[in-house]
């Protein structure tokens, strides 16, 4: 099985001027606060629920019936019931490439890095093992859904120093409002309006796909 489509050599690399030092560092921030990003539309282009489902309609259409009863159970449910059965295939999963080169430079300036993500953890370490640069792997666990607030509950427990926020959507808000930096990927106008007034460092990044492989 092949890598997910990571980065080509050629790839700019994000730029981030801030300095403590005369050392590089990341809006400024020292390397001993994690790197946390977000996974659906930050790391990757896409939605891995919505990719799990259709990796099982191919095969089995009737599995529409079953997501309507798992769902009365809740979203988290849902996404357990579905990380069960999925079938994708890792190797078409589009990576972010500025969101790529921006964790591998981190993770080798010695910054740890860390997946939180609403995401069933099955799907999400299943991921996270095919990534070197990924220290550790938060996520959804079938009863617990870890977006909005929950995953800043959870974040701030985990890293009670501090941390750096990858996200991309209004969800991501709640996180952010608590994160010592910012940075927003492919994120709608809004979104990077609201996040601007916490007052926080912040990075935008535009969040390209990857090339498709011929």
């Amino acid at each position: 099985m092949t890598e997910p489509r990571l980065a080509d050599n050629g790839i700019a690399r994000p730029k981030d001027t801030s300095s403590t030092d005369g050392l590089a560092t990341l809006l400024g921030l020292p390397t001993s606060l994690p790197l946390v990003l977000d996974l659906d539309g930050t790391l990757i282009k896409g939605d891995l629920l919505y990719l799990s489902l259709f990796s099982i309609l191919r095969r089995n259409p009737l599995i529409v019936a079953a997501c309507a009863a798992w769902l009365t159970r809740g979203r988290v449910a849902l996404k357990r019931q579905l990380a069960l059965r999925q079938r994708i295939d890792w190797s078409r999963i589009d990576l972010h490439q500025d969101v790529v080169a921006l964790a591998e430079r981190e993770k080798a300036a010695g910054r740890r890095v860390v997946l939180a993500t609403a995401a069933d953890a099955l799907l999400a370490n299943q991921l996270a093992s095919r990534l070197p640069w990924i220290d550790q792997v938060l996520a959804s666990d079938g009863e617990h859904n870890l977006k909005g607030a929950n995953k800043a509950d959870l974040l701030l427990k985990t890293f009670p120093a501090g941390f750096i926020y990858a996200g991309d959507s209004a969800s991501d808000l709640a996180v952010w409002a608590h994160a010592a930096g910012i940075i927003t990927v492919n994120a709608r106008q809004a979104v990077r309006a609201t996040a601007a007034r916490l007052n926080r460092p912040t990075l935008h990044l535009p969040g390209r796909a990857a090339a498709s492989k011929s």
